[in-house]
């Protein structure tokens, strides 16, 4: 994890402050006890759920010695334990600093989907034309819900641009005007599709990781349940779960009001943590339903092409993260921004940032692995 530019290497450092690791200082301001609490998150200290405090600090410096580390939370068993938070060119060491969430907004995506389920508004068996017609999507006419959460639609040649990387924090250029979709002519852009992909491919026949198509889950989400995509996940999925510091790019909003599935997401790594929490609670949060546990079960297990992807979420089934539990599961994006939940463990682990190095899920999970699993 080598940086290829100067960073700002200051580095805050919040969370469970009791041992005798961290300073003092970091506890002033802090609510102590074992009532305490971050934005809702209630505190406690490692040792207190089992983990290393030494051990995680260690964990923390390595994944950040590239400077391109944002922020590092990790919950057990429904309590904030640890946290870290850095600087760079691109971002403050803030809690609440909004990070890009890249293609880790799929597994949001995935969760409006599942509220809409739960709600009865659709059902993953249903065809997409049902909602917005095939013309307009570019979908396969026989494409259906369940294709496009588990990357197997067929494709279409109707996209949207991808996500917009962060600007430098010195960059005050105005964000551009929203992103729409266009119509590509006769093959698809996305490097690597297969032949038909987006013209004849049947949907169900493989799986192609595009986040393209899986972005026409937001229109068939609005028609579905009458309001715009942008509204329904703000008050269906980010108010109830409480999140402070998320949001969408402007570019991430089209004209309709609806999302970029595909990523485009602003977030802090503690309202990311919570993403996390409500899957690991099988869709209950704070004693309410919000997803039914038969999609949460469903989105996390392994789907008919792909062992080691469910609904919009990347599974560990086949053990690609060879130090990882095979149950975990875990959403990513460009970059380094993960969410990993190991259930058995009851840990989840959020962290992302920016720079000009990629960060892969293994390269992450070699660093935090073995500070969480021994």
């Amino acid at each position: 994890m080598r940086s290829s530019f100067s960073a700002d290497r200051r580095v805050v450092i919040t969370g469970i402050c009791a041992t005798a690791l961290l300073s003092s200082a970091c506890t002033r301001g802090m609510p102590q006890g074992s009532a305490a609490r971050i934005w809702d998150w209630p505190l406690a200290d490692p040792s207190a759920v089992g983990l290393d405090a030494t051990k995680l600090d260690a964990a923390a410096k390595q994944l950040a010695a590239a400077g391109e580390r944002q922020g590092l939370v990790i919950v057990r068993d429904g309590h904030l334990v640890f946290e870290r938070y850095w600087a760079n060119a691109y971002h403050r060491a803030e809690p609440g600093w909004q990070n890009v969430s890249f293609s880790a907004g799929k597994s949001w995506g995935s969760t409006m989907v599942g509220r809409a389920v739960t709600q009865g508004h659709l059902s993953v068996d249903d065809l997409a034309r049902r909602y917005v017609p095939a013309a307009q999507t570019g979908l396969h006419p026989e494409t259906r819900i369940r294709h496009l959460l588990t990357m197997s639609s067929g494709g279409t040649l109707v996209t949207k641009p991808s996500s917009k990387p962060p600007r430098r924090l010195n960059d005050d250029t105005p964000p551009g005007p929203a992103e729409e979709y266009s119509r590509s002519e006769g093959h698809s852009r996305e490097r690597g599709a297969p032949d038909g992909y987006g013209v004849s491919l049947a949907p169900g026949s493989i799986f192609f990781y595009d986040g393209g198509a899986a972005d026409h889950l937001a229109e068939i989400v609005s028609a579905a349940v009458g309001v715009p995509s942008y509204d329904y996940m703000m008050r269906e999925i980010i108010a109830p779960l409480g999140c402070r510091h998320t949001d969408y790019q402007p570019q991430g909003i089209d004209s309709n009001r609806d999302v970029r599935i595909g990523g485009s997401m602003l977030i802090s790594c503690r309202d990311l943590a919570r993403l996390g929490r409500l899957y690991l609670e099988g869709g209950v949060w704070n004693g309410e339903r919000l997803i039914y546990a038969d999609y949460i079960a469903a989105a996390t297990a392994p789907s008919a092409r792909n062992p080691d992807y469910g609904y919009l979420w990347i599974l560990n089934t086949s053990g690609r993260i060879s130090q990882a539990p095979r149950s975990m599961y875990f959403a990513a994006g460009a970059r380094g921004q993960f969410c990993f939940v190991l259930p058995e463990q009851r840990i989840i682990v959020a962290t992302m940032g920016f720079g000009r190095e990629q960060l892969g899920w293994g390269e992450a999970w070699d660093v935090l692995g073995p500070a969480l699993l021994t």
